[in-house]
């Protein structure tokens, strides 16, 4: 059945509207950051603060650096696993070239998926669709979520006693798996089939999404091994937190680094903050504070770690610059 818009493309006073809303968000997500900041600054000893971070070790930062860069490279190889899935083919190393420039723009952009929406931009004319191409990398970034949930409910049920410091942390996750496991449902029943016809034009590409997402689900062997190479990135996300934390002179607990920060890496896909500013440091100064660090020492790992994966994100500015669209205007809406 042909779908039928509910607002045409061209209608006037769409795309004011949608500004509109997009200004107004973007207002939030900066004050929410700017008073999530000044409130955590206002609770700690600046001096202490900038002795702690100017006083890093640089080979640790390097390392560091060089371990998100890993993460960076190795994701590149599950998304292509996931376009395989889907029957499309890309080039590794574009897949590669568009990461680094996603991750950049995930860092200047408001929200928490900017990044993930170009990618998608400029593969459309690789999956045939925009839909698709979305699907895709939702899928990429859905199956890395995932390999954090799992990471974090292993360690919450082998933790030991350190868990059991760390507040309401077993509803936490428990309401993780559930709206985890509520939007693999959906994606996977068929009662959401009644978008395809009846929602309109948005509704038709949210069912386009849909279809290809659960198209990844039901191709077990790409799907599997998309799996376990999140779980490797996810393994090397952990693995800058732990550096960065030793660049400082400490020594986390095996909560803080196998349950604390993949908890707060699931909430910083939440659009409610700038990039994750304020979000970030707000939730390590809380949860660490459990875990023996004093606010100066959390907030400066917190800050170390989001300074790193902006500077580490930079060359995907340079990458971006240089990039075409090697087929305009060939795939589909």
């Amino acid at each position: 059945m042909t779908r039928t818009p509910t607002i045409a493309p061209g209608e006037p006073g769409l795309a004011p509207v949608h500004k509109r809303r997009s200004h107004w968000r973007l207002l939030a997500q900066v004050l929410f950051t700017l008073a999530l900041l000044a409130w955590l600054l206002h609770q700690t000893d600046w001096q202490a603060l900038a002795t702690r971070i100017l006083q890093a070790n640089p080979f640790w930062l390097l390392a560091a650096s060089l371990a998100y860069a890993c993460n960076l490279s190795i994701s590149a190889l599950r998304w292509q696993v996931i376009l395989h899935a889907l029957e499309r083919r890309a080039p590794l190393p574009w897949l590669l070239r568009l990461n680094w420039v996603g991750a950049y723009f995930n860092q200047v952009l408001p929200g928490a998926v900017s990044g993930d929406v170009l990618r998608a931009w400029y593969t459309r004319h690789q999956t045939g669709a925009t839909t698709l191409a979305l699907g895709a990398v939702f899928g990429d970034r859905f199956i890395g979520l995932g390999a954090l949930m799992a990471i974090a409910a292993t360690a919450f049920l082998f933790g030991g006693q350190k868990v059991g410091l760390l507040p309401q942390m077993g509803w936490t996750i428990a309401l993780l798996l559930c709206a985890y496991a509520a939007v693999v449902i959906l994606i996977l029943s068929p009662a959401l089939q009644f978008l395809g016809t009846r929602a309109g034009r948005w509704g038709g590409k949210l069912h386009d999404i849909r279809l290809s997402m659960a198209a990844l689900l039901r191709h077990r062997r790409d799907f599997a091994l998309a799996a376990i190479i999140s779980l490797a990135v996810q393994g090397l996300s952990i693995l800058t937190f732990w550096l960065l934390a030793r660049s400082l002179g400490e020594y986390p607990s095996a909560a803080a680094i196998w349950l604390v920060w993949p908890v707060i890496s699931l909430f910083l896909a939440l659009p409610i903050s700038f990039a994750g500013w304020g979000l970030r440091e707000g939730l390590m100064v809380f949860y660490l504070s459990h875990l023996g660090m004093s606010t100066d020492q959390a907030l400066a790992l917190s800050l170390l770690l989001g300074f790193t994966i902006l500077l580490t994100s930079l060359p995907g500015a340079l990458l971006w610059l240089t990039l075409c669209d090697p087929h305009p205007g060939r795939a589909r809406l």
